[in-house]
Order: C-alpha cells, then structure tokens, then sequence
C-alpha cells in the first residue's frame, strides 16, 4: 500500500514540486497553502477553488495531518502549556504567552533533548528524535486554534523542548512556511532561535539568509563554569566568535540568555567577566532567574543579587533586561518543560 503524502510541513518549493509531479500547475501549491495555514483545512473535498477531479486525485495520493492534544493546562498568570501527542507515542509541549503587546507562542524542535544542561527539565528526558517540518509548525496551528488566535499569534521563539539547531532542515523549513505569504506572514524579527551555543550551526543558520533573531544560552562566562552547566558545550570564544558572525551576516542584535543560578554564576565576578566576554558584540543579556526543577539542588538568587548584577552590566553600558518568568505554576517556564504532571486535559 502506498503511502499518502502529508502536505502540511512541506515548503512552497517542495509542494510546488509534488503538484508538477501530478500533472498541475505551480500555483496550485499556494492556493492549498492558503488553505492549510490560512484557514487550517484538512478536507480536500472543501476547498473549493480546487477542481473536482483535483480534489479527488488529492484524496487518493495526499493527506493533512494534525498531532494530537493530550493536555492543556492554564497558569494564573494567563499563560497556558499544550501537550501534544505524536503519531508515534512520543509527548511534546507547546507554551503560550500572550501579553498586552505581543501573543507569543514557545515551540519545540525535539522529543527530549541531548545537551543535557543540569538546570533544564528537558534536559533529563532520553532524547527520542528531530521533530519533522509537521510536527513544528502544527504546534503554531494547533494552539493558534484552540486559543482562538489563528493567525493572530505574532512572534514565535523555538526555545521549548530540544536543541534547534540540531534539528535544522526542519526548524528552517517550519520558518519558511511562517514566513511565507502563503503560510504565516509573519516578519523575520518576530522569529526568535534559541540554542545552547553550537558554532557551526550558528553560522548555518545565518548563511540561509532568513534572518530571524537569534539568543544563545550562555549561561556563564567562563568555560569552567558553562561545562558544569552545559556537559555538550563549545568553548565561550568560538561562541561568541560565531555570535559576531551572525550579526554581521544578517544585521540583527542577538541576546544572550543567562540564567542566574545561587552561588554559581551569580557573583559581581561573573557579571565582569560577562562583560568582559560580551563587550563589543552587538547583542543584548536576557537575566532569567532559575526556574526549580524536582531533583536539583540549584536555587534562584535573591532579588538583591539579582538587581546588582544588573545594575553593573548597565553601569558598563550592556543592556541588562530581567526576564518575568511565566507559568511556573503549571510547570511551563524557562528550564521546566517535560516534566510530569497528573492533570488531565
């Protein structure tokens, strides 16, 4: 038996191919594009700018498919965490955080994680495999729909469950798609790329031209403190030498994320050395407080701590922002996703 295509994932290009291999014109992809992420149709039959005989060979050879939402859980801060269930049994989680600005939606590239960093729940999960284009870009369908904010969710971080940019064909092809006029519509700037710092791949990403924001997750200065942090590391200088590329090559101000641990990288020491490292990069330092995790012993700094360490990046002209942490309560914050709950959908 052979198997049907599913169309959703698959770029203009590549399903602009898959019509000329049926006989049709080009164009027809656009107009199923419309269809798919415009207005989240999986019914050939329905779409009615489609011929007939089309709609019908469509049946026969292609399908759209949608992953499966198991759980959905809503924070007191209004923020909400989507479980979604895989063809193949494997859960991911979507995290949605709408404020007066902006409505953002926090997606995963990965079924676990393989960098292990002892500050991230995910990061304790047995990685299973890459996600596909599919599976990426239906977690924006998916949750756009069942918060009613269908095409209205405005920025999106790939910062949920996983490394992107070990999953990069697909994370770029998902991108695409939420670029494209046929899909999403969304700007570049509002596309934001988050990895644990791997150097090649970061200059992979800017030479793709697509030129969506980029942070890395530095977490520390030194390469002594991050290879606690972060076992699968690279070396803090090809970080930030690959950082400095990524500016120059797509003229974007990156972030670096750093999330501040008790005792660990939180001292006026670090904060120097941070500047020291970071200074003359065109980028900004996103300050997260740690996020509790069940079985590690690490703890948030206090308030005090915190704001000092800010107060000198500022003082040595780096712009410093404190990140709100949301949905802790619901297990959905920065570090705290694939952790088990008991609460049903």
């Amino acid at each position: 038996m052979e198997t049907k295509v599913n169309l959703k994932g698959l770029p203009q290009q590549e399903l602009e191919k898959f019509f000329v291999s049926l006989g049709e014109k080009p164009f027809r992809a656009r107009q199923v594009m419309k269809w798919i992420y415009g207005k989240n149709e999986t019914d050939f039959n329905r779409m009615t700018d489609l011929s007939v005989p089309l709609r019908s060979k469509l049946s026969e050879v292609a399908v759209i498919k949608s992953i499966k939402l198991v759980e959905r859980l809503k924070s007191k801060d209004d923020s909400e965490k989507f479980v979604f269930e895989l063809e193949d049994g494997e859960r991911i989680e979507s995290v949605f955080i709408p404020t007066k600005e902006r409505q953002t939606l926090c997606i995963s590239t990965q079924a676990g994680c393989p960098m292990g960093c002892l500050f991230c729940a995910t990061g304790k999960i047995e990685y299973k495999r890459n996600l596909t284009a599919f599976e990426i870009i239906d977690q924006l369908i998916q949750v756009g729909v069942f918060t009613g904010m269908h095409g209205y969710i405005s920025n999106v971080v790939f910062m949920g469950m996983g490394e992107p940019l070990l999953n990069l064909p697909a994370v770029v092809d998902a991108i695409r798609i939420m670029l494209s006029d046929f899909g999403f519509k969304m700007g570049a700037r509002k596309i934001t790329v988050s990895t644990c710092g791997l150097p090649e791949k970061i200059r992979e990403l800017a030479d793709t031209g697509l030129r969506v924001k980029l942070a890395i997750s530095l977490n520390a200065p030194t390469d002594a403190i991050r290879k606690r942090l972060m076992p699968a590391t690279a070396k803090v200088e090809d970080i930030i030498s690959a950082a400095k590329y990524y500016a120059e090559k797509t003229g974007r101000w990156g972030t670096f994320e750093y999330v501040l641990i008790s005792g660990v990288n939180d001292k006026i020491e670090h904060a120097k050395k941070l500047k020291e490292l970071i200074e003359g990069v065109p980028a900004k330092v996103n300050l997260i407080p740690y996020n509790p995790i069940p079985g590690v012993q690490f703890k948030p700094p206090d308030t005090k701590t915190i704001l000092r360490f800010q107060a000198y990046l500022f003082e040595n002209h780096i712009t410093a922002i404190i990140r709100e942490s949301r949905g802790q309560d619901i297990l959905g914050a920065c570090g705290q996703l694939g952790q088990k709950r008991n609460s049903p959908l």
